[in-house]
């Protein structure tokens, strides 16, 4: 008598576990980002106070655009929600989800040249607002050559550059209790809060890719 492997099971597991903390992170994030909206200046840090109120459209627009994505794009990863009587509805999310992206990356890429730390986090941001943008267009050429695997791909590396909200949002706290100073931490949080979540991203998606089908090389996407 054989007895069947704990690999799936413990795989789904950790896929539930994952996909709820996405979830409930991101929700979280888009209710604290909400007070934004009030415009209120004691909402903001002090050293980024007067650059956000002299530039209210950029921030406004960069953070429904941001909040946009975070809602919906945890609920593009499940699967009932990709196949069946449900793909219609998958498709209008994704619509407004890159909508989102648009919105908000072209609010992030204007807000970066104003951003707090000097040069270094004006590029950080500059380039997390570029290959947002840049991976939410590819994404979606993909599918519009019905290229399935290649944009599913691409959207979860759009998605891990969104999470940048939520990752950037859990290491200022941890920064301030590791008693760095403000600036010197923000410049490195610049980068540190989109870098490894498209590292994982690619590790994830070279995971994946070897459980199925090879997906395109890049030189391919590009042409």
């Amino acid at each position: 008598m054989t007895t069947k492997p704990l690999v799936k099971p413990r795989t789904g597991l950790a896929k539930k576990i994952g996909w709820t903390s996405m979830l409930v992170l991101s929700l979280f994030i888009v209710l604290v980002s909400s007070r934004y909206f009030s415009l209120n200046p004691d909402v903001f840090f002090s050293e980024q106070m007067l650059v956000y109120m002299a530039h209210r459209f950029g921030l406004i627009l960069h953070i429904s655009g941001a909040m946009l994505a975070l809602i919906i794009g945890p609920l593009q990863f499940l699967p009932r929600l990709r196949r069946g009587r449900f793909l219609k509805l998958h498709r209008w999310l994704g619509r407004i989800y890159l909508l989102g992206i648009l919105l908000g990356g072209l609010g992030g890429l204007y807000m970066a040249f104003f951003a707090f730390g000097g040069i270094v986090a004006k590029l950080g941001f500059a380039s997390l607002s570029l290959l947002w943008l840049g991976s939410g267009y590819a994404a979606y050429s993909l599918i519009r050559k019905g290229n399935i695997e290649a944009h599913k791909a691409w959207m979860i590396r759009n998605f891990a550059l969104t999470f940048a909200a939520v990752t950037l949002r859990l290491w200022i706290p941890l920064f301030m209790m590791l008693g760095l100073e403000f600036r010197t931490s923000y410049i490195i949080i610049s980068w540190l809060c989109w870098v490894p979540n498209l590292i994982f991203a690619e590790w994830l998606i070279r995971r994946d890719s070897r459980k199925t089908t090879p997906l395109p090389s890049l030189s391919k996407v590009d042409a």
